[in-house]
């Protein structure tokens, strides 16, 4: 249990980071960044994984980082920075977990040349 609040929360922070060290914005305000219609596409994503249907609103957000813009990686941190705060019961009850969560948020942040941030925080080793 401990660990695994531990993953969601670096998830959280690394969030944070590239939103700050990238675009020099807070988390919180990484929607403000979006123009509406990609606002809109980072609601739907997180009202998706709110609604239960986790593993397809993370299929979504892969999906849109093949086309590696600006745009789509401020999608996915806004969408992971919403998953990192997910209960953890709440993600099991959906057929997800927390390692699922590092995992994919480490192959999303590949996808836009910042493996080595997350080497930094969870290391080489994988789970």
């Amino acid at each position: 249990m401990f660990e695994q609040d531990w993953i969601m929360r670096q998830i959280h922070d690394m969030t944070k980071i590239i939103a700050k060290v990238v675009f020099g914005a807070n988390v919180s305000s990484i929607a403000a960044e979006l123009p509406q219609a990609e606002r809109e596409i980072a609601d739907d994503l997180i009202d998706k994984m709110k609604n239960g249907k986790v593993q397809e609103a993370v299929n979504d957000v892969e999906r849109l980082s093949d086309n590696n813009t600006h745009q789509n990686l401020l999608i996915g941190l806004e969408f992971y920075s919403h998953l990192s705060v997910m209960d953890e019961g709440f993600l099991e009850d959906n057929a997800y977990s927390l390692i699922k969560a590092k995992k994919d948020f480490e192959r999303f942040a590949e996808k836009f040349g910042m493996q080595q941030i997350t080497s930094l925080y969870f290391g080489n080793n994988a789970e």
